[in-house]
């Protein structure tokens, strides 16, 4: 029986692949910065403000170590000063590559940096004596406004992450967006009587972000013995 026993073990752990997708929700905390201000301190001061993000994504893996992340969300970007509030709305595309690792049992730590592409379908500025809700244009267009649609840049993600009976998983995280396409256009102001002011603050986002995330497991890989 003793002998007969070492004739049985157990298969070789393979990795174990990823396939999942799910919801996230999340709430924005966005500004700017104007890359074409040489003293800051001439632009009022920025203050913090809440935008929502939301949106669905896809992670695949060869193995649980290493995921690929690409998703659709809705993200709200912009920036808040004392007399006024620029808000412009996203749909954006990330694609994510990440390293996850265990930290207890079902609990783990997922850290992953990539790229980001959004299109701006609104955007309105607001101040004391006007609202104007159509202040995106491309750069060429024959009336150039203060905003333009597309923004892009680099993107960053760290989560905590718990899998229930390996089917659901519940994510807690954090992430940052790092503008790097210009989202202002230059743009020129009538200021009557026959002058007009051209600028260009050369406009980037950032976004810091804190996000909930439901997923659930399309692929769970089973562990059999093999007789050799």
């Amino acid at each position: 029986m003793g002998i007969t026993s070492l004739t049985f073990a157990q298969a070789p752990v393979s990795p174990k692949k990823v396939s999942r997708i799910g919801l996230q929700i999340g709430m924005n905390s966005p500004k700017m910065v104007f890359t074409k201000i040489n003293d800051q301190s001439i632009y009022p001061e920025l203050q913090s403000f809440s935008r929502i993000n939301a949106g669905i994504y896809s992670e695949t893996g060869a193995t649980d170590n290493f995921v690929f992340q690409i998703g659709l969300f809705y993200s709200g970007a912009g920036y808040k000063a004392e007399q006024e509030t620029v808000t412009l709305d996203y749909v954006q595309v990330p694609m994510i590559f990440n390293f996850r690792t265990d930290i207890y049992k079902e609990l783990f730590l997922t850290l992953g940096g990539g790229f980001y592409g959004g299109y701006a379908f609104s955007g309105k500025s607001e101040n004391d004596t006007e609202i104007d809700r159509d202040i995106l244009s491309m750069r060429d267009a024959d009336e150039t406004k203060p905003y333009f649609f597309f923004d892009g840049g680099l993107l960053l993600k760290a989560d905590f992450e718990y899998t229930f009976n390996d089917e659901k998983v519940v994510k807690l995280g954090v992430g940052y967006h790092f503008g790097i396409i210009k989202a202002s256009n230059e743009f020129s102001e009538d200021l009557g009587g026959g002058n007009t002011f051209t600028y260009d603050t050369g406009a980037k986002n950032r976004i810091f972000s804190i996000n909930a995330t439901y997923l659930i497991n399309l692929k769970k890989d089973k562990k059999e013995p093999v007789v050799y």
